[in-house]
């Protein structure tokens, strides 16, 4: 589950997701993505937020999603200034942060990690 409301970045993030062999389905709002989640035949494993949505936030949507399903995976994302920190608290094992802009290299390393394959090798 990959949430950005810029559509490059959504493109770019989902498509480099799937080049490592992932599932990743888009949305570009928090509100959509939060009822998808939240369906029953809903199995996501992991969450890619953008901190800066318009709407429900980046932030809250990610408490919502950490109170619902604890095991999520969660990273959190963001050009602008952010402490992360207190986010961070909730489980450095299921959450990170990547600063935008960020590489593909970055972002498998981030993912890879966060549910547990650290071998697995960056596509190209």
């Amino acid at each position: 589950m990959v949430i950005d409301d810029d559509p490059a970045l959504l493109n770019f993030t989902c498509k480099y997701l799937t080049r490592l062999g992932y599932s990743a389905v888009p949305y570009r709002s928090a509100e959509e993505a939060w009822r998808q989640f939240q369906s029953p035949a809903a199995d996501y494993s992991l969450a890619v937020i953008d901190v800066s949505l318009p709407g429900l936030s980046g932030e809250q949507l990610s408490s919502m999603m950490l109170r619902s399903k604890p095991d999520v995976r969660l990273i959190l994302m963001s050009g602008y200034p952010f402490d992360a920190q207190r986010l961070l608290e909730a489980g450095r094992e299921r959450m990170a942060f990547l600063h935008k802009p960020f590489t593909p290299a970055m972002l498998a390393e981030t993912v890879n990690r966060l549910l547990g394959n650290p071998s697995q090798s960056d596509a190209d």
